[in-house]
């Protein structure tokens, strides 16, 4: 069953059919939303003209998503990715919005997946895959846990514009004499 499912890169032609999965795992994203990650966070395929190997150079690109599906085509999952320098690492492929539905209790999806991770990162000659999970997904913790991924480095999120509350102070100015 494992050999049903197939990992391919996303065009902004074929966005629109992994809306439903998306929306399935992050309710509040739009269409409208999606189709502007996906215009552009995957390169341009104008260039690429249909035929053989069009899908390779797919996979040549530095960042974009892909998606999984099964034989009839339907989306089970995708990721987005980017390979980045990192300074201790040299290249790194960065993995985030990592989502998975998986039908039945074996892990093909995630499987798929994972040999998609190492494709991108043995054509972009990386030396490490970093992966960002949710914390609240224990399934993704335990999958990539079990696959060897071990917790490296943390990332934390806060809001770009910080609240009063936690806005640093600016340091006092000496008063003017009038």
């Amino acid at each position: 069953m494992a050999s049903t499912y197939f990992a391919r890169p996303l065009t902004s032609h074929t966005a629109d059919m992994t809306f439903p999965l998306v929306q399935m795992l992050q309710a509040d994203l739009t269409l409208e939303r999606w189709r502007e990650f996906v215009s552009e966070f995957c390169a341009s395929t104008s260039q690429v003209k249909p035929g053989e190997g069009c899908e390779d150079i797919l996979w040549l690109r530095p960042r974009g998503v892909i998606v999984a599906a099964n034989e009839r085509g339907y989306i089970h999952g995708l990721f987005s990715y980017q390979v980045r320098d990192d300074m201790a690492d040299g290249r790194v492929l960065h993995l985030d919005n990592v989502m998975a539905v998986e039908i039945v209790s074996r892990a093909y999806v995630f499987d798929t997946l994972r040999d998609a991770m190492s494709r991108l990162a043995t054509d972009h000659e990386c030396a490490n895959v970093y992966v960002s999970l949710s914390e609240m997904d224990q399934r993704q913790r335990e999958y990539f846990g079990a696959a060897g991924f071990t917790p490296r480095k943390v990332r934390y999120c806060a809001p770009a514009v910080p609240s009063n509350r936690y806005k640093p102070s600016s340091p006092s100015k000496p008063a003017i004499p009038m």
